[in-house]
């Protein structure tokens, strides 16, 4: 057997067994970009932009009425993106954080939403925690497997790039889509994998460190970023100094540069320490150049210094991977190459589809129910939280944990649909007519729920973060709407299909 022989097994079933979950971190990952948006859309208070007059002393005060036992205080003070103050505590050393959204004008807590962090956690740990960290990475190493093979039994890989046969029937136009997203995206996809793989390295290769470290990961970090650190005494704390007037005086050590995270450890003991850390979106790498002030006295205890050579080669690799820097233009190519990483997924899935229809075979009606369930559930029931996000009462008790409900439930729905659908050559156009209903329905919702964040208000006032979401649910449910009118004929379509690809499969392709 060949050396490309031997690739195309592994790249037909390692590509396969992965395909769904990576369809799952490439959706979610491809929204995120756009994690920022979503959460301010999903915000109508947040719609009309207003003045940010409220100060980090007056949030401290905020925290230090509802956190009297905290064993830390964190805040994110309001960006362009983010015109609202996060503000959070940690109950007590290795606890949750709890987390709140603060009008930046009035002060006021917003209406608690999943927000557009939800799609960035199901990226990278499926809401799982750790163990979700984990079979993530599994998938991005099987995914560089399947990209290497996937190079090596492509012999025209050049000339893949410019063939695509849509009005070709069957596997061909499949196999055309899956070569050309492949190609196209390849550098990106790449990319992404090894990027993914590094940000948590240390938790998926940690032998190294252990030893080198004897287990103690704060050294490391101390070592690499210069990041201090002091204990508590056991003292109740002094009158606070002003954050504000820290503020000021880390701005000048910064050169003019903003704070992106603020944060109070021991807040009631007198060892108490305020650390200020800087943020700049025009960099890959993210050097959170932070100043640590004693809480009391205002005192600078500690400049942080440049990473090392070590830490900074894997923050430059984390910053390619979260694409924080560049602005709109480089948000906006990820998520493009993203959902071609996920197109190349669905070709790939039909591709082998295909075949086996042709010539027979074992798991075919799981493929087709698993391809209905996640590459049609997954963007359903992110429309679906959408609508989630606005039906819900403002006042619900646990209402971000309701609209991830919604979510689930969703998908739970759309996936008993795919398993009894499956092979009716219906499941597609039905599908599609739904997403296009929901997709097509959210702009109308926005403006019936909000009025300063419906299309006709954003696009007057130039507020492209807002109007860009509503356009794209337009252009969503019109290309749905196109697709479900393409398969208003399901029988003959995949009686073609069939045909095609049971021809193709005696010529050898």
């Amino acid at each position: 057997m060949s050396l490309r022989q031997s690739m195309s097994g592994l790249h037909t079933w390692g590509g396969l067994l992965p395909s769904w979950l990576l369809f799952v971190i490439f959706f979610a990952g491809s929204l995120a970009c756009f994690d920022k948006e979503l959460e301010r859309w999903m915000r109508p208070a947040l719609h009309q932009p207003g003045v940010a007059s409220l100060t980090a002393d007056q949030v401290r005060d905020w925290l230090h009425e509802r956190a009297p036992n905290a064993h830390a205080w964190w805040m994110r003070p309001p960006s362009e993106r983010e015109p609202f103050w996060w503000a959070g505590w940690e109950p007590e050393e290795g606890a949750e954080f709890q987390r709140f959204a603060l009008d930046a004008s009035s002060g006021e807590v917003l209406t608690d939403t999943v927000g557009g962090m939800f799609f960035f956690t199901l990226h990278y740990e499926l809401h799982a925690g750790m163990l979700g960290m984990y079979i993530v990475a599994i998938a991005a190493m099987a995914m560089l497997i399947a990209l290497v093979s996937g190079v090596i039994i492509h012999r025209r890989i050049f000339k893949d790039f410019f063939t695509l046969r849509p009005a070709a029937n069957g596997q061909r136009a499949w196999l055309d889509a899956h070569n050309l997203f492949g190609v196209l995206g390849l550098p990106f996809h790449l990319l992404i994998a090894y990027t993914g793989l590094v940000i948590f390295v240390v938790f998926y290769m940690p032998a190294g460190l252990k030893v080198a470290y004897q287990d103690d990961f704060g050294a490391l970090f101390r070592e690499s970023t210069g990041y201090f650190e002091r204990g508590e005494v056991g003292r109740p704390a002094g009158p606070p100094a002003s954050l504000d007037t820290l503020l000021t005086d880390a701005r000048q050590r910064w050169g003019g540069g903003e704070p992106g995270w603020i944060s109070v450890h021991y807040p009631y003991d007198e060892a108490a320490v305020v650390d200020l850390r800087n943020w700049v979106s025009s960099r890959v790498t993210d050097f959170q150049w932070t100043l640590s002030y004693d809480a009391s006295s205002g005192e600078l205890l500690h400049e942080q210094k440049p990473y090392g050579a070590g830490y900074q080669t894997q923050s430059w690799l984390t910053g390619l991977h979260m694409a924080q820097f560049g602005g709109t233009p480089v948000r906006l190519l990820y998520l493009l190459l993203g959902l071609a990483g996920c197109a190349m997924l669905v070709g790939g899935l039909r591709v082998w589809l295909a075949k086996r229809e042709a010539r027979g075979g074992y798991g075919i009606g799981l493929v087709r129910a698993l391809n209905g369930a996640v590459i049609g559930g997954l963007p359903l029931a992110s429309l679906a939280l959408l609508w989630g996000n606005r039906l819900l009462p403002a006042g619900l008790a646990e209402r971000s944990r309701a609209e991830a409900m919604v979510f689930v439930g969703a998908w739970l729905l759309v996936a008993l649909w795919a398993v009894r659908r499956q092979g009716s050559g219906r499941l597609g156009r039905d599908l599609y007519v739904v997403g296009a209903v929901l997709a097509l329905g959210l702009p109308v919702l926005n403006a019936l729920t909000s009025s300063q964040g419906h299309l006709g208000a954003t696009l007057a006032r130039g507020d492209w973060a807002l109007a860009g979401i509503d356009l794209s649910l337009l252009g969503v449910g019109l290309l749905c709407a196109l697709l479900g009118w393409r398969h208003r004929q399901p029988g003959e379509v995949h009686q073609a299909g069939r045909r095609e690809s049971r021809r193709l499969a005696e010529e050898g392709v």
